[in-house]
């Protein structure tokens, strides 16, 4: 737990530098694959130091899961645009949306996430005979996610 507490507390400090010399698109999927590949790592090695070197990686991604969106919904809210139009040029925005409620509902999105992905855990596990299923499926819905993370408008951030 130290080695992601301090991964994350790292990489939060550095990811707007790495946003404007890479690109927010850059960061948050390469933050995403990043956590992939550390947990793919984990689950092949099964060893303590293993699981010592790739818990960095967590941290990294918690540091992206908790910076990105808001930075992007911040983004969003400071240009007015919310959406693209069919040439992906950007789109001013013309309803009146709060700051305050779009941070609310990425927050219970993520959160919600989580409550899901735990109820079904227990029974992954139980399944699969290992708790190696943990990792496995969190790099594989780290990948997911990095997949998703294509299809966001980033509006040059």
């Amino acid at each position: 737990m130290a080695m992601y507490s301090l991964s994350c507390s790292c990489y939060s400090l550095i990811i707007e530098k790495l946003i404007k010399r890479f690109g927010a698109k850059r960061v948050y999927i390469g933050g995403l694959l990043f956590y992939c590949s550390g947990m793919t790592m984990m689950a092949l090695t099964k060893h303590r130091i293993g699981v010592i070197i790739f818990s960095w990686t967590a941290g990294v991604m918690y540091s992206t899961l908790f910076t990105m969106p808001y930075l992007l919904i911040a983004h969003y809210h400071s240009q007015g645009t919310f959406e693209v139009n069919a040439d992906g040029n950007a789109k001013l925005g013309t309803e009146v949306r709060g700051l305050g409620t779009d941070v609310a509902i990425v927050s219970s999105m993520v959160f919600l996430a989580q409550f899901i992905l735990s109820i079904c855990m227990g029974s992954i596990v139980s399944w699969s005979g290992t708790t190696t299923a943990v990792v496995s499926v969190a790099s594989f819905l780290s990948f997911c996610g990095a997949l998703s993370a294509t299809q966001v408008m980033y509006l040059d951030l």
